[in-house]
């Protein structure tokens, strides 16, 4: 994460703008949920009171059906926006803020109504910028959702000092609130409030970009690198059972009910004393990669966990085609067993995809997005269907289109429609991409696409002309 200078949400808009939404309210506070919700409230309903954003959305999506919110205090140029979406119960949290404090409030996808608002959070203070990062590109504070055990959780964290003062060097640590997305209520609390040290280099630099997702197993997880090592924690949304791993554990990408799951330094993932990659390599991979100066370690690097999956890469047997790119080997695995879900081929690239730039949120070095049904997952410029067992591949180039040029999938919906970009348009060009055939359509210019994509509804994310982050709701046709 990049720092900033000064103390979270010092320099906060003073006021909380509600843009065509249900319960529009004009104060700093958060809206009341019990507002919303009173008899005889025309707005009870969640349908919009006011004017809505104008934004062209796909076909599948109604512009003048929904709800928008700002965040006025999210500076552009973000790493992330702090919104989350919790795809089995339908509802998105964000944060807002109102001066050093800040809310997670909590809407129906859908319509828009508020359910709930937390009491007030008081996050610790931002880092210096010892780094050399520019201090307004930062969101301060975010929000992931995480499944466990079928019931959903939001987790609101910062990356910060704590206790830092004239007299004082304070700690550097990410502190995380962790709250049921089916809660209800004006002020309400977090189940937990958890501390996790972050250990600061030699030179006494602040540690990297700081990634949170759900990590599995019901775990919040958080990884940052200091220098090459690499460093993991995962919080049990229902449980208050806190873990940290440090290099020796390898690079944790997720997390199982037998332990975490993690690329290790002698090559290959898996999960320790439960499955390994080594008897899991697919067809057309080769047994060894190269680590560089002649030397070797084991095949299989997994890329990213997602709903119970491990999407991972392998250099392939065959090596190099005649134009020096390679078809690399992609799989889909259980998570739990390492069982084999679903293999394919296509080209490896190195994507990403900036918010600031394409709208759109990372929760990786590329995107991972799932299905509210599970059926469908997608990792940056593939698709995966995992009940047909196929995938589709959108780098350029694919499928014999040589002109084709590199897309990255945004969200993907139940009924397998899948949303994204092509990387580096200028105008941005948006795509649609069905999975049953894999052929991307270039939609309208200007047409937005959703970052987001709940049974019922699409979350998009745009950049507001006062400043701050746009969230909108837009209901399906």
């Amino acid at each position: 994460m990049r720092r900033a200078s000064t103390r979270v949400m010092a320099a906060v808009v003073a006021g909380l703008v509600l843009a065509g939404c249900a319960g529009c309210g004009g104060s700093a506070e958060p809206e009341k949920a019990t507002r919303s919700a009173a008899a005889g409230d025309p707005k009870a309903d969640g349908q919009p009171v006011g004017k809505l954003a104008e934004l062209t959305v796909p076909a599948a999506y109604d512009a003048d059906r929904g709800w928008d919110q700002e965040l006025p205090w999210v500076r552009k140029g973000a790493d992330t926006a702090p919104v989350a979406v919790a795809p089995v119960s339908g509802t998105v949290a964000y944060l807002v803020a109102d001066q050093a404090e800040m809310y997670m409030q909590v809407r129906r996808a859908t319509t828009g109504k508020v359910l709930w608002t937390s009491a007030p959070w008081t996050p610790p203070g931002t880092l210096d910028d010892s780094g050399g990062n520019d201090p307004a590109a930062i969101a301060p504070a975010s929000v992931t959702a995480v499944n466990a055990g079928g019931r959903e959780y939001f987790v609101a964290w910062a990356h910060g000092m704590d206790g830092k003062d004239a007299l004082h060097d304070g700690k550097e640590i990410i502190q995380a609130v962790v709250y049921a997305a089916d809660a209800s209520g004006d002020a309400v609390t977090p189940l937990r409030s958890v501390d996790i040290p972050v250990r600061v280099g030699p030179a006494g630099t602040p540690q990297g970009e700081i990634v949170v997702r759900d990590g599995g197993a019901g775990r919040a997880l958080f990884s940052w690198n200091d220098g090459y090592e690499s460093h993991a924690a995962t919080i049990g949304v229902a449980s208050r059972e806190v873990t940290t791993w440090g290099p020796d554990a390898g690079t944790v990408v997720g997390v199982t009910g037998k332990g975490p799951l993690a690329n290790v330094s002698a090559g290959g993932f898996g999960v320790s004393g439960g499955w390994s990659s080594k008897d899991a390599t697919p067809e057309g991979a080769a047994a060894e990669r190269s680590a560089g100066f002649g030397s070797k370690v084991v095949n299989g690097t997994a890329e990213t966990v997602a709903d119970g999956k491990v999407v991972a890469s392998w250099v392939p047997s065959k090596g190099a085609d005649e134009d020096g790119t390679e078809e690399t080997v992609r799989t889909v695995h259980d998570a739990a067993t390492g069982k084999v879900l679903l293999r394919a081929e296509c080209r490896d690239r190195t994507l990403t995809q900036p918010f600031d730039r394409d709208d759109t949120v990372l929760g990786d070095s590329v995107l991972t997005s799932a299905s509210p049904n599970s059926r469908y997952l997608s990792y940056g410029w593939m698709l995966f269907d995992l009940q047909k067992g196929s995938a589709a591949c959108l780098a350029a180039g694919a499928g014999g289109d040589k002109g084709r040029k590199d897309m990255l999938i945004d969200s993907v919906r139940d009924d397998g429609t899948a949303y994204g970009t092509v990387t580096g348009s200028d105008p941005r060009v948006a795509v649609e991409i069905p999975a049953s055939t894999g052929t991307p359509k270039a939609l309208p210019t200007g047409t937005e696409v959703p970052a987001y994509t709940p049974a019922g509804a699409g979350i998009f994310l745009t950049w507001s002309e006062g400043g701050g982050i746009l969230v909108s709701g837009r209901a399906e046709r």
